[in-house]
C-alpha cells in the first residue's frame, strides 16, 4: 500500500471515528441514554440505516440527528473521492508492471466478438488487448486481461503493450485499422508475426502488401469448411479434434540442412520422439511419407505429437 492511499484512508478512518465519538457523546448528554444507546443510534444516524429510534427523542437529538446524516453521507462520498482514485491508479501501475514483464504475448487488437472469441483459445496470461473503446477495455479488464487503451495504429499504445517482445499480434479491427496496425507493427518488430481478420473479402490483396503473415476471412474460411465438410467430413473432424486437445498438437516444420538427405526410417522420429509425420510438402505437392522418402532441405514437414514430443524434436532433430 503507497503512502499516499494508506494517508486517504488513515484520514476517512479519523473523520469516521470522531464523528462516531462526537454522535455518541451528544446523544448522550442531550437525551441522556446509556452509551450503548447512543453508539447504536450514532451508527443508524451516519449509515442512513433507517430502524427504528432508540427512545423518544428531543428536538435538540433530532437536530443532532440531521446534522449526523449529512455528515456520515459527506464522509461517504468523500471516501470514494479519495480511495477510489488511489485504488484505479494502484491498479493501473500494477497493470503497467505486468506488462513490463510480458514477453512472446499475444497482442489482441480489437475487441468486439471476434476479438473475445480468440482471446478465449488463447492463455490468459499471455494476451494483451488493445482497443481504442474504453468501455471494451473496461470489459477486457473484467475478465481478467492484460489491456491497453489506444488506437492499435499508434506506435506508442503498441509500444506500451510491448509489440517488441512480442510473439504475434491479431488484429481484428476494420480493414484499413488492421492494414496499418500491421504496418506499425513490423515497423517496431520485424519478427511478430501478423493476423489480420478481414471484414471484407476485397481488402485481401490490400492487406497482404502491408506484409500481413495470415489473413482470415470468416466468409470464405466458413465457405471452404461447408465444402469440406460435405466432402472430406474426416479432414475436418481430424483437425477439430487436434485442436481441442491439449496432449495433441499439429505442428509445421522446415527441413534444414542438418537433416536434409535423411530419409525418414533413418530419423526413427516415433522411437526418438514419439511424433509421427503425417504430410511432407515440397514444391507446393502433398507428398504421402514412407519410410524410403528423402528429406530435403526447405521441406515442409507435419508433425503430430505431444507437446513433450515436439519439444524433444527441437532439441534432438533441429537443435
Amino acid at each position: 500500500m503507497n503512502d499516499e492511499l494508506r494517508s486517504n484512508i488513515l484520514r476517512i478512518l479519523f473523520l469516521l471515528g470522531g464523528t462516531i465519538l462526537f454522535g455518541t457523546i451528544a446523544y448522550h448528554i442531550l437525551e441522556n441514554w446509556n452509551i450503548f444507546d447512543c453508539l447504536y443510534m450514532t451508527v443508524i444516524t451516519i449509515t442512513t440505516t433507517g430502524y427504528r429510534e432508540v427512545g423518544e427523542m428531543s428536538v435538540y437529538g433530532r437536530i443532532l440527528s440531521m446534522f449526523l446524516m449529512f455528515f456520515g453521507v459527506g464522509i461517504f462520498f468523500y471516501a470514494i473521492n479519495m480511495i477510489i482514485p488511489s485504488l484505479v491508479e494502484r491498479r493501473i501501475k500494477r497493470w503497467e508492471k505486468m506488462l513490463e514483464k510480458m514477453s512472446d504475448h499475444y497482442i489482441i487488437c480489437g475487441f468486439g466478438l471476434m476479438g473475445r472469441e480468440i482471446a478465449k483459445e488463447l492463455p490468459k496470461d499471455k494476451i494483451v488487448i488493445v482497443d481504442i473503446d474504453i468501455n471494451k477495455i473496461d470489459i477486457a479488464r473484467e475478465n481478467g486481461y492484460i489491456a491497453v487503451h489506444g488506437d492499435a495504429t499508434d506506435d506508442a499504445v503498441l509500444d506500451r503493450a510491448q509489440v517488441r517482445r512480442a510473439k504475434a499480434i491479431i488484429c481484428c479491427m476494420t480493414d484499413s485499422s488492421n492494414a496499418f496496425a500491421i504496418m506499425t507493427a513490423k515497423y517496431l518488430n520485424p519478427k511478430i508475426t501478423t493476423i489480420a481478420v478481414l471484414r471484407s473479402p476485397d481488402a485481401e490483396r490490400k492487406i497482404e502488401r502491408v506484409g500481413a503473415d495470415f489473413l482470415l476471412s470468416p466468409y470464405r474460411d466458413t465457405a471452404k469448411k461447408v465444402f469440406a465438410l460435405l466432402t472430406r467430413k474426416a479432414s475436418i473432424e481430424f483437425i477439430e479434434i487436434i485442436s481441442d486437445r491439449e496432449k495433441l498438437s499439429l505442428e509445421k516444420m522446415i527441413v534444414e540442412e542438418k537433416i536434409a538427405g535423411k530419409t525418414l526410417k533413418e530419423l526413427d522420429l516415433v522411437k526418438r520422439t514419439g511424433c509421427i509425420i503425417a504430410a511432407v510438402v515440397r514444391n507446393g505437392e502433398v507428398i504421402v511419407p514412407k519410410a524410403d522418402l528423402e528429406l530435403k532441405k526447405g521441406d515442409v514437414v507435419f508433425i503430430i505429437g505431444s507437446e513433450e514430443g515436439l519439444k524433444r524434436l527441437e532439441e534432438i532433430i533441429w537443435s
